[in-house]
């Protein structure tokens, strides 16, 4: 007989040391008693055996899959409610399998249940298996009420708190080391709570502690701060001394506020201030001078515009928004505006230098005998990288910074069809822009920032260069007698 094993342990009975280990030592006893093959364990942590859906216990789905394939003879559970808590998947499954020649055996019970009394036994056990299940959640919500009733809470703590004596909620004041410092959660949530009542939207305050290297606590583990994390914390009215009712209501609790109510209520009116603020204050409202081109010397993310309540646009780098490694800081857009303002104005090109500049954007983009070589040889390259991407074999960043590389090659290669009223008619746009960027708004702004770049890198509140678009490419790489190389950076 070729024997499977389903072990399974929800999350409670995890923290309770109900051991996957002890169903496998049952299961290896009993086919070693029997003479039979042991094929496959199937084992499933932290999943509940009430639930209905099958698609919750990925485990038990592909059990059910092979035992319907007949890739073994018998399964074998430690415990019926292994299996299943619910009645009706229990027998709708164990049909299944009957109907599928799978034998099952529960070690516990000692039954099996392919003859007749076996099949009347199965149903009685599994009645008292969803019935156990029920009766377990009804304890539970009584538990729950019991402690409500006593002014304790019911669950995990939120952030900022631990449990003090006989369970009492008391500020989280365990002494940890973040950034080189010493601090505690609880000056996290105070932070977080004067701030809020500072003006500072939900993102922001959680930008800050993200920034701190504060995580959140909880059924989810240590995470970055999230915009509706920061949220829930400023609205819980826990940190008040109040527990929920489990009505949708708050009453009195047995722990001391860990906020004051003034301090609360501060808060409370900043977030709705904010929360009704006009929609033209979101961010990326509309798009701004810089949208789509300016990025990150330090991670390389795209900056976010941000349109504050004083009408100004602040940048601010993607990566730290989302609570990422970044140092990045942000700074108003007018401030990189004007950078770009002086940057323009000094990129001139005399209009007596026209033909020197055909000849170089000449000799630049000029064709040769081995270009048409050249020219297939990246093109094969294009196609190659390409595939490499989509098989999942070279990374998205690599297949970009190659993808750039090769087009510019192309672009060189491209033979020369440039004339003086060409070459004059870029020169002119060139010259001219600095006129255009200082006169327009900011969706014309952006269209020439797109025209002219294909990045503008900021780094630590300067822009520090830019990468040309490639047909102006040629014009960035060029040293001209009035413009300094220190003018005319150009990042790869």
């Amino acid at each position: 007989m070729r024997a499977a094993l389903y072990a399974r342990v929800s999350t409670e009975e995890q923290v309770e040391g109900y051991s996957i280990d002890a169903q496998r030592r049952a299961f290896q006893t009993l086919v070693q008693g029997r003479d039979w093959i042991a094929i496959k364990e199937y084992l499933e942590e932290g999943r509940s055996a009430r639930t209905e859906d099958i698609s919750k216990r990925p485990v038990f789905k592909e059990m059910i899959a092979d035992a319907l394939a007949w890739k073994f003879d018998v399964l074998v559970v430690h415990k019926l409610d292994r299996f299943s808590r619910n009645l009706r998947i229990t027998l709708e499954y164990f049909d299944k399998l009957l109907k599928a020649g799978v034998a099952f055996i529960s070690i516990n019970e000692q039954m099996d249940f392919t003859t007749p009394s076996g099949k009347v036994h199965l149903a009685l056990l599994g009645a008292f298996a969803q019935y156990y299940s029920d009766n377990l959640s009804q304890e539970t919500k009584k538990g729950w009420a019991e402690r409500r009733a006593q002014g304790l809470y019911c669950g995990l703590l939120p952030f900022g708190a631990m449990k003090g004596e006989e369970g009492v909620p008391v500020p989280d004041t365990w002494e940890i080391h973040l950034n080189g410092r010493q601090t505690c959660n609880y000056e996290g949530l105070q932070l977080a709570f004067q701030e809020g009542a500072n003006g500072k939207s939900n993102r922001q305050v959680a930008m800050l502690l993200n920034a701190q290297s504060y995580r959140t606590t909880g059924s989810h583990g240590h995470n970055p701060f999230s915009t509706d994390t920061v949220k829930d914390m400023l609205k819980n009215r826990f940190y008040l001394g109040e527990l929920p009712d489990g009505k949708g209501g708050w009453i009195k609790g047995k722990h001391q506020p860990l906020i004051s109510a003034e301090l609360f209520e501060a808060a409370e009116r900043t977030r709705e201030r904010n929360t009704n603020r006009p929609k033209n204050i979101r961010s990326d409202a509309k798009p701004c001078s810089l949208s789509g081109v300016a990025r990150c010397t330090e991670c390389g993310a795209n900056l976010r515009a941000f349109h504050g309540a004083n009408g100004r646009i602040r940048l601010m780098c993607n990566t730290r928004i989302k609570g990422g490694n970044c140092s990045q800081k942000s700074a108003y857009l007018d401030i990189y505006e004007e950078q770009l303002q002086a940057y323009l104005e000094a990129f001139h090109i005399p209009e007596d230098e026209s033909t020197k500049l055909l000849d170089s954007y000449q000799h630049m983009t000029g064709s040769s005998k081995d270009d048409k070589a050249e020219r297939a040889k990246i093109e094969t390259r294009l196609e190659r990288i390409k595939d490499l991407y989509s098989w999942g074999d070279m990374s998205k960043t690599e297949y970009l910074a190659q993808k750039r590389e090769l087009k510019r090659r192309l672009v060189q290669l491209t033979p020369a069809t440039a004339d003086v009223a060409l070459l004059d008619k870029l020169a002119q746009f060139l010259n001219s822009v600095a006129f255009a960027w200082r006169e327009a708004d900011q969706e014309h702004r952006n269209q020439l920032a797109h025209r002219l770049f294909d990045a503008v890198w900021i780094e630590n509140q300067k822009v520090l260069a830019v990468t040309p678009r490639p047909e102006f490419e040629p014009f960035f790489d060029m040293e001209y007698r009035k413009v300094s190389r220190d003018m005319l950076q150009w990042r790869p």
